[in-house]
């Protein structure tokens, strides 16, 4: 049995196999408030055998331990690559087949400092394997995430999957969890995303709040008025709020994307409408809602989280410009940005956009202009959705390195981006282009997360742990650059210069972060 341990950065396939540099020793090193994991390794060429527990001893004061399975998805090119990590400790493993156990330590921030020994334990039928672990624990300590100055957003689907008010309502139209909209295992599902994204280090809630208007029965009552029931958005706002991980409430676009010709509405009726964006109806609702919506976050102590979108990827500036002229009319000061696509769009939007999302080739065609505009007092974010996909881009697609979304934050503090977004969280349509089917394009784009039908729950993904390792990094460059700018961007640099000239090798992502911890102590 060949038995070793991996970084965290580092890639392994059910291929791959010990090298002769492989070992069962790690060095760990890491701050407080954070995770910090390593990769458990067994191979076994002639038999099948079976992973059947996993311990860990040894952990000192305020650090404890978390097991995942590495689970994989397979596409249309055969390959099996790792990406789920299933919490357990046991697995069935077939002969000449690389197994992963993930290892995730948490520190918490009244963990001890110091240098510990850990010993992880995974007894096996073919015996018991020891790996050992030198944690060691810097006085450093990272902010919480709605404390952090960079912004970390997923396009997130909350009501989407499930059966609509109406006729179908005693019909799931989703493949994974048997429930509906609203009911007790419902709520407990949303609650537990709202766990997941505090764990996974979200700051920032992406609100579509369409359905929640709906459902809780609102409607139009005259030409311009419209009665609004924020009851059901409330108390969805008010669960994912109790982590107290949120930094913004991004409220979604209601407009179209892309040509911006209807907007989405709520009718007389109580039911969803779309209006021409070229006739009145769509400007008295943009009023109406908006409005109400930035009363009713001031009276509930929201106002200073909310951030919005108007109209996701615009091809064309005139309708977002005339909703920019609503929103400031009737959410005064509030932040307005959006995901864009084409640069040309970008410049179009100099002077009225707030908040700048190009997406990642976009902004690299450009970086001066966006330089510029975070000299005029807006704010620049990044994001991926499908594209750039070709292999040398950053991007958050399975058969790219899991590194690659842990990379992407490097290249944000490089270039002095403050935010990051990627469209799909939870995605999980049946027959999707950028699902985990062995015919999508854009593999695993829409699953950051993957459904725990048994416990209402989610699991996470290589990628989704990357990622964050990816934002304790910011936070620690961001951390010296307090103390030492130059030498915080020369790390920074080190790994990632752009989001198309940087480094996966695992061993220069562990030295840089080794560095920064030690820099940021000698403070």
């Amino acid at each position: 049995m060949d038995f070793w341990v991996k970084s965290s950065a580092e890639r392994v396939f059910k291929h791959t196999r010990k090298q002769k540099a492989d070992s069962a020793y790690l060095s760990l090193h890491t701050g407080k408030n954070m995770f910090v994991s390593a990769q458990l390794l067994l191979r076994e060429v002639e038999t099948a055998f079976e992973i059947c527990d996993v311990t860990v001893s040894g952990l000192p004061k305020g650090v404890q331990a978390e097991i995942c399975v590495q689970d994989y998805a397979v596409f249309n090119d055969g390959v099996p690559y790792p990406d789920i990590q299933k919490p357990g400790k046991s697995v069935q493993v077939l002969s000449n087949t690389t197994q992963g156990i993930w290892v995730h330590l948490w520190v918490s921030p009244e963990a001890c400092e110091g240098s510990a020994a850990v010993l992880c334990k995974v007894s096996t039928t073919r015996g018991d394997f020891c790996a050992h672990l030198a944690l060691v624990v810097y006085p450093v300590t990272i902010p919480e995430p709605a404390e952090s100055e960079f912004g970390h957003e997923y396009f997130f689907c909350s009501t989407g999957y499930f059966a609509p008010k109406g006729l179908t309502w005693n019909t799931p139209i989703t493949p994974f969890y048997d429930t509906y909209r609203y009911s007790d295992e419902w709520w407990l599902l949303m609650a537990n995303y709202a766990h997941a994204m505090k764990t996974l280090r979200v700051n920032s809630l992406n609100l579509s709040i369409i359905d929640f208007l709906v459902d809780g029965g609102s409607k139009r009552i005259c030409e311009t008025e419209w009665y609004f029931d924020f009851a059901l958005l409330d108390r969805f706002i008010e669960l994912f709020l109790t982590e107290g991980s949120f930094r913004y409430i991004t409220l979604a676009a209601m407009i179209a994307s892309v040509n911006g010709d209807t907007v989405i509405a709520v009718d007389e009726n109580g039911h969803h409408v779309w209006y021409k964006t070229s006739e009145p109806q769509a400007k008295y609702w943009l009023e109406a809602v908006w409005g109400s919506i930035y009363k009713h976050f001031t009276e509930k102590g929201w106002i200073h989280m909310l951030q919005m979108r108007l109209e996701d990827e615009p091809h064309t500036s005139n309708v977002w410009m005339w909703a920019k002229e609503i929103a400031d009319r009737v959410c005064p000061g509030i932040v307005c940005g959006e995901p864009l696509d084409t640069h040309a769009i970008s410049l179009e939007l100099a002077g009225k956009c707030n908040q700048y999302v190009p997406r990642l080739e976009v902004y690299a065609s450009d970086p001066f202009f966006y330089a510029q505009r975070q000299k005029a007092g807006d704010t620049v974010w990044c994001y991926s959705c499908c594209f750039p996909e070709e292999n040398w881009w950053l991007n958050k697609f399975i058969d790219l390195p899991h590194s690659f979304s842990r990379m992407i934050k490097w290249a944000c503090f490089s270039q002095g981006i403050t935010g990051f977004l990627h469209w799909g969280f939870n995605y999980w349509g049946e027959k999707t282009i950028y699902g985990i089917q062995p015919h999508a394009r854009y593999k695993g784009d829409g699953y950051i997360v993957y459904p725990d039908i048994e416990h209402f729950d989610v699991i996470h993904s290589n990628r989704g742990v990357a990622t964050r390792e990816g934002l304790y990094d910011w936070e620690l460059l961001h951390m010296l650059a307090q103390k030492d700018a130059q030498a915080a961007l020369a790390i920074s640099r080190s790994v990632a210069r752009t989001f198309d000239d940087f480094t996966d090798d695992a061993t220069v992502i562990d030295s840089a972060r080794e560095r920064l911890l030690r820099a940021i102590s000698q403070f």
